[in-house]
């Protein structure tokens, strides 16, 4: 009977979201530089990536986001040897504020699936935010995002590497392109 009713409840609160005024989705895709920052910089200097988002508009101040894509730190060198580099594919779920038209603030939450060497999963958390510029066509938009990304680890061992390290953290910068469906 319980999941029953909480079936019901969540239809109904999903009908409220969603109903008369159901706003639209939007898919972007967004190359990415990414700067460690504290114990994740003494592993590399810089990471690249991208991403595809999707954004699912509640009303027309809130959404509710899918993220997912892949990074690349590239490991450091030291006295001859390099650090190896760093993969991961996040994947991420948010919850995206409007408080103008197009300037946004989200944080988003989800796991970030290591690759190669250092196969593991690592809690992921990322606060951010961004604005969105109109193009020539209404449904599309150029989107410029800041974020601080974490992945928390218990430690980060690699090759003859073994750093200690409670977060990998870096600030990500993204330049995308957003489409409205």
């Amino acid at each position: 009977m319980i999941p029953k009713i909480t079936a019901l409840a969540g239809l109904l609160v999903l009908s409220l979201c969603f109903g008369a005024q159901a706003q639209q989705i939007s898919l972007g895709l967004s190359p990415e530089i990414n700067l460690p920052t504290g114990n994740a910089s003494n592993v590399s200097g810089i990471g690249f990536g991208g991403s595809f988002k999707a954004e699912f508009g509640i009303n027309y101040k809130y959404a509710i986001t899918a993220n997912g894509g892949y990074n690349l730190f590239i490991g450091k060198k030291y006295i001859g040897s390099r650090i190896p580099s760093i993969e991961a594919v996040p994947a991420k779920l948010g919850f995206k504020y409007y408080p103008t038209t197009d300037f946004y603030v989200e944080a988003q939450a989800g796991a970030a699936f290591h690759i190669g060497n250092s196969s593991r999963t690592s809690l992921v958390w990322s606060p951010g935010f961004g604005t969105r510029f109109k193009t020539g066509t209404a449904n599309h938009k150029i989107e410029f995002g800041l974020r601080y990304e974490a992945w928390g680890n218990k430690s980060y061992s690699s090759g003859n590497t073994n750093l200690k390290a409670t977060n990998f953290s870096f600030i990500g910068l993204k330049l995308g392109y957003i489409f409205a469906l």
